[in-house]
C-alpha cells in the first residue's frame, strides 16, 4: 500500500508553510507531504480582495490529485476574512477537483477555537492590528470575540516570513497581559510562529494557534491521519 500523503496549497509569496510541514512531519514519518501554489504576490495580487480565484485553486487541487493525496487543505489565513461560508465553499470545490476531502486553515481554526473553549480570542497579525476587526468578523458567528491585536508592521506578506522569533513572543506576551485572552491566534500562514507556539503555551497557560500549524493539522485530520504524535508542539495537535 503507498504511503498516505496530504497535499497543500499555499500563497505563492509564501516561504513558511512548507518548512512547518516538513517540520511536523518529521514526527510522523510515514506521511508524504504534496504541495501546490496558487498567485498571491507579496503585495496581496494575484487574488480579488473580496473573494477567491477559484480556477487557480480548482488546478492546484486537480494536480495535487494526480499525486493520490488523502486531503487537500488550503493553508492560508484568508477565509476568516472573507467570512468562513467562502472558505467551505471553497473546500467542496477543492474536494470535487481532487477527488479526496478537503478543508482550510481557518475552517479548521473556528473548530479548534470551539473544542478549546475559547471565546476570547486575541490576534497577533504581520501587518497592522486594525487588520484584526476583518479576521474576527469571520469567527464572530461561533460566539467568539476580539478582544486585542498586534500587528508587527510587516509591509507585506513576504516580508512576514522573516520575522524573528523574539517578536512572536514578546508581542504574544504583551497581548496576553493586555486583554487575558483565552486564546493567541498567530495569524498569518506567512509568520513563522511554530517554535512559538508550545513554549507561549507553557508560560500563559493558554492555548496559541499558529496559523501555518492549523493548516497541517488540518490536513492530517481530513485524511484520517492521527495528530497526537504532534501534541509537544501545541494543544491544537491534542484535540481529540
Amino acid at each position: 500500500m503507498a504511503r498516505p500523503a496530504i497535499g497543500t496549497i499555499l500563497p505563492s509569496s509564501n516561504r513558511v508553510v512548507e518548512r512547518t510541514t516538513l517540520a511536523l512531519l518529521r514526527d510522523l514519518p510515514g506521511v508524504d507531504a504534496c504541495f501546490a501554489r496558487i498567485p498571491y504576490a507579496p503585495d496581496g495580487t494575484g487574488q480579488p480582495k473580496d473573494g477567491y480565484d477559484a480556477a487557480s485553486y480548482a488546478e492546484a487541487a486537480r494536480l495535487l490529485g494526480h499525486a493520490g493525496v488523502a486531503a487537500v487543505c488550503w493553508n492560508g489565513s484568508r477565509g476568516a476574512a472573507l467570512g468562513l461560508d467562502a472558505d467551505r465553499a471553497l473546500a467542496a470545490r477543492l474536494a470535487a477537483e481532487a477527488g479526496c476531502p478537503a478543508t482550510t486553515a481557518a475552517l479548521f481554526a473556528a473548530d479548534a477555537l470551539a473544542a478549546l473553549g475559547a471565546r476570547r480570542i486575541a490576534f497577533l497579525l504581520p501587518g497592522r492590528a486594525e487588520e484584526a476587526a476583518a479576521h474576527g468578523a469571520g469567527f464572530a458567528p461561533g460566539g467568539v470575540a476580539t478582544v486585542a491585536a498586534r500587528g508587527l508592521g510587516c509591509p507585506d506578506n513576504l516580508s512576514a516570513a522573516a520575522v524573528a522569533l523574539a517578536a512572536i513572543l514578546d508581542a504574544a506576551r504583551a497581548l496576553a497581559r493586555e486583554a487575558a485572552p483565552d486564546a493567541i491566534l498567530l495569524w498569518s500562514t506567512n509568520l513563522p510562529g511554530l517554535d512559538a507556539m508550545a513554549p507561549l503555551e507553557a508560560e500563559l497557560g493558554i492555548p496559541v494557534l499558529d496559523s501555518a500549524a492549523l493548516g497541517v493539522a488540518a490536513a492530517l485530520r481530513a485524511a484520517g491521519l492521527g495528530t497526537a504524535a504532534l501534541a509537544r508542539f501545541g494543544r491544537i495537535f491534542a484535540i481529540p
